[in-house]
């Protein structure tokens, strides 16, 4: 139930910023406001639509804890959290160690964070390959001395840096 929330609300905001409004001139010069391309918006939110939902579906089935997350955030914030994601549909070139290190291919950025009214608690931020069959996860603060900043999902369950959940 949550997975499909969260991917309807990813889906209304890219159906929303991705509209194509248009100012056209008519034939006798004057400009007609509310010309929108329609056929591109709909392809182009299909497209996205569906990118997002692989992405999703991805991370969903390779980083199951993602479902205890979910649990937990709600159950220790008494229900005013949530577990939050948002997708970037653009690509990015990956490395192992920053720039100029070990190329490990062509990513979508996945954040997971909790939600509440006034601010958010990062989780982590995953990395899903553009073919959709592998998910890594980034060390965004370098922590305890690590020299690398891409994760393989086995090295990082086997890290200090894998959350452990007070049940």
């Amino acid at each position: 139930m949550k997975r499909t929330k969260i991917i309807y609300c990813v889906f209304s905001v890219f159906l929303l910023t991705s509209c194509n409004y248009n100012k056209t001139t008519v034939d006798n010069g004057d400009v007609e406001d509310g010309h929108y391309e329609t056929d591109k918006v709909t392809q182009d939110v299909d497209t996205k639509e569906d990118t997002v939902q692989k992405i999703a579906h991805c991370l969903w089935e390779q980083v199951p804890e993602l479902e205890d997350w979910s649990v937990y955030v709600e159950k220790e914030s008494g229900g005013k959290a949530y577990l939050y994601q948002s997708y970037g549909n653009e690509k990015e070139d990956v490395y192992r160690n920053g720039e100029g290190s070990e190329y490990l291919g062509k990513y979508y950025s996945v954040y997971v964070g909790e939600m509440w009214e006034d601010h958010s608690v990062m989780w982590g931020v995953f990395y899903v390959s553009e073919n959709f069959d592998e998910v890594l996860w980034k060390d965004t603060l370098r922590l305890k001395g690590s020299d690398v900043d891409m994760y393989s999902l086995e090295e990082w369950r086997n890290s200090s840096f894998y959350p452990q959940l007070n049940e």
